[in-house]
C-alpha cells in the first residue's frame, strides 16, 4: 500500500504520483535545500538540464584555469579588433 502522496504545483502540468514510503524516505534523503522533489527526481535520473557552469565545475580545477586564460585571450583579441564600414 502507498502512503505518501506528491503533488507538484509548479510549472505547466501537475501530476500526482503514489509512491511507498521507503522511495519517499529516499527522495528526502537526496533532496537538497531549495529544490523540489521534481528536481531531485530529474537530478538523480540525470535528466536535470545543465548550463556551462555545471559542465565546468565537473572538469579538473587546472584545466578550468587554462579555459579561463583561453576565454580571457580571446576576449581580448576581439576587443582589439574595430569594425570597419561595408558599402553594399
Amino acid at each position: 500500500m502507498f502512503k505518501y502522496v506528491y503533488t507538484q504545483l509548479s510549472g505547466m502540468v501537475t501530476k500526482t504520483i503514489n509512491i511507498r514510503e521507503s522511495a519517499y524516505i529516499a527522495l528526502t534523503k537526496n533532496k537538497r535545500s531549495g529544490e523540489s522533489y521534481s528536481d531531485v527526481i530529474l537530478r538523480i535520473t540525470g535528466q536535470e538540464k545543465k548550463n556551462v557552469g555545471d559542465f565546468l565545475k565537473t572538469i579538473d580545477p587546472a584545466t578550468r584555469l587554462e579555459i579561463a586564460d583561453a576565454v580571457k585571450a580571446a576576449k581580448g583579441d576581439l576587443d582589439r579588433i574595430k569594425p570597419r564600414k561595408v558599402s553594399l
